[in-house]
């Protein structure tokens, strides 16, 4: 049974999402990881920080592993851009154009369910 190579898959759909949010999770541990150096004399500092720094590590070989699943499956994000009330993303499916975009309250929840995975996975 081939796939019909204009409906993208619920799997290419999930590698688009994961490719959008990785880098978003990024930006937001440095920012937090930033933020926190206020509380640098405190006892739980160094703690959180290797977490974070934990969790830093762990996404860029996901990033890489999503990035030659989209090589291997001909999945490409062509725009992505971010707003006020959520993201849009616009990306190519073995030569298809395709188009999502995700509210900011779900880009939230799905940020959160990333972070609850890695940190069993590092757990």
């Amino acid at each position: 049974m081939s796939i019909n190579p204009r409906i993208e898959t619920e799997e290419d759909v999930q590698i688009i999402k994961e490719y959008t949010l990785l880098p978003i999770l990024l930006d937001m541990l440095a920012r937090d990881m930033d933020e926190l150096k206020i509380y640098r004399d405190k006892i739980v500092y160094n703690h959180v920080l290797f977490y974070l720094k934990e969790v830093e590590h762990s996404i860029y070989p996901e990033l890489q592993s999503i990035k030659r699943k989209m090589r291997t499956q001909d999945i490409k994000v062509l725009n992505t851009e971010m707003n006020s009330l959520g993201i849009n993303v616009e990306y190519k499916v073995r030569g298809y154009i395709h188009h999502f975009t995700m509210l900011r309250s779900l880009v939230k929840a799905e940020l959160m369910t990333m972070l609850m995975k890695m940190r069993r996975r590092l757990g």
